[in-house]
């Protein structure tokens, strides 16, 4: 009998609590060594074993490339799902009832369900929680060390919508957390799908002229845009000094660091915030956690800022060649794969469709894989799913999919 067939017992929240107390105590600068590196590998096992028996599908995969029991200890052995698959498949814990209907249960419903990116000819993928309880204890510790080093408790402006106005979106729920975990006075500058460019003059020439500090959250691409207005209109906001911004899903690729630049200029120019006060994030809805730049954060501890996202020691990444999905070595870009301590209800293996490279615990991201690279990484694991689902059919007639 194993542990899910125990009356009484549920092992995923208890694995749950396992994780939460790692990733709350896991230390920034210890995090590749010899201990922390076991206890990573521990919990990662552990947590791969109880996804193969929730998530239906990715246990069957796993089995199918022989790496279902991760016996070898090892958490690079555990296979990644790539992103396209959220996209069909909707690999989840809490799609997949938890078991629920196999012990005559009604399955719960999700606490959350976030929306990857979909385009004009491809729907958006969907990734469902059933508790968020590691997503925001990861969200939490990360944000706080990178956006908030000194202990501040700043008024905060969202360049984005109101959760109510965009359940589905993992940005506007990390903005949602922030805003009333971490910081005061929430004003959101996007109303029913149009920025309020108005509201933040108002907002921003109110701290300036009370000598507030305020912390600025929002992508990349709008909050350039309202910097670009003030620009045009001749407005200049001079920001407290300790005012600061962060700011999501900027380019990717060569041009990046000159991007950077001439963004991190316009904020200084036009808002008062200086290039050190200025932090990129990059994160995606499959995963649970976040990486940041620690510009600010450097500042504060008074030493020179260092290239690149700092990876949070309960992730760990690997950078695989496209081509072969071998391992490359450190400082070589290729395609990357999170493994992720903050998925339980999910994978934790990413595969993403980035390309970056790591050194130490530093990731920098160098753009996308072209179209037929995606392709060709996700095509094993999308092949297999189809073939599962039609072997479902075949043994129950009749029976919806």
């Amino acid at each position: 009998m194993t542990a899910r067939e125990i009356p009484g017992t549920d092992p995923t929240r208890k694995m749950e609590a396992d994780l939460v107390r790692f990733i709350s105590e896991a230390g920034w600068e210890e995090a590749h060594t010899r201990r922390a590196e076991a206890a990573f590998s521990d919990l990662a096992i552990r947590s791969f074993r109880i996804q193969c028996d929730t998530i239906p599908e990715y246990g069957a995969y796993a089995r199918h490339v022989g790496r279902w029991s991760g016996r070898s200890g090892d958490w690079r052995e555990i296979p990644p799902v790539p992103c396209s698959a959220f996209k069909e498949h909707g690999l989840s814990a809490a799609r997949a009832g938890d078991g629920a209907a196999v012990r005559g249960e009604a399955p719960a419903s999700p606490a959350v369900t976030f929306e990857t990116s979909g385009t004009t000819i491809t729907r958006p993928g969907r990734v469902q929680l059933k508790s968020t309880r590691l997503y925001e204890t990861s969200l939490l510790k990360s944000f706080a060390r990178h956006l908030l080093p000194d202990g501040a408790r700043l008024k905060i402006i969202i360049f984005g919508p109101t959760r109510a106005e965009s359940p589905h979106s993992s940005l506007w729920f990390m903005a949602d957390r922030v805003a009333g975990r971490l910081c005061d006075a929430p004003i959101w500058i996007v109303e029913h799908g149009e920025p309020r460019w108005e509201r933040a003059d108002a907002e921003l020439a109110r701290s300036r002229d009370d000598r507030v500090p305020v912390l600025l959250l929002g992508t990349t691409l709008l909050l350039r845009a309202y910097v670009e207005r003030c620009d045009r209109r001749g407005l200049r906001f001079a920001l407290p000094p300790e005012s600061r911004a962060m700011d999501t899903g900027g380019a990717k690729g060569t041009r990046v660091e000159l991007l950077r630049n001439d963004i991190a200029a316009s904020f200084h120019s036009v808002l008062g915030i200086p290039p050190t006060h200025l932090v990129n994030e990059y994160g995606m809805a499959e995963m649970g956690s976040q990486f940041y730049e620690d510009t600010l954060l450097a500042a504060h501890e008074r030493r020179p800022a260092r290239a690149g996202f700092v990876i949070p020691p309960w992730v760990r990444t690997r950078v695989l060649d496209p081509e072969t999905m071998l391992d490359l070595p450190e400082g070589r870009p290729g395609l990357l794969v999170h493994y992720d301590l903050a998925n339980l209800d999910v994978p934790l293996a990413i595969q993403t469709e980035d390309v970056g490279a790591v050194a130490g615990n530093r990731l920098t991201l160098e753009g996308r894989l072209r179209e037929a690279e995606r392709r060709g990484c996700s095509l094993p694991f999308e092949q297999f799913l189809e073939r599962e689902r039609g072997a479902r059919a075949e043994r129950a007639p009749g029976m919806p999919r």
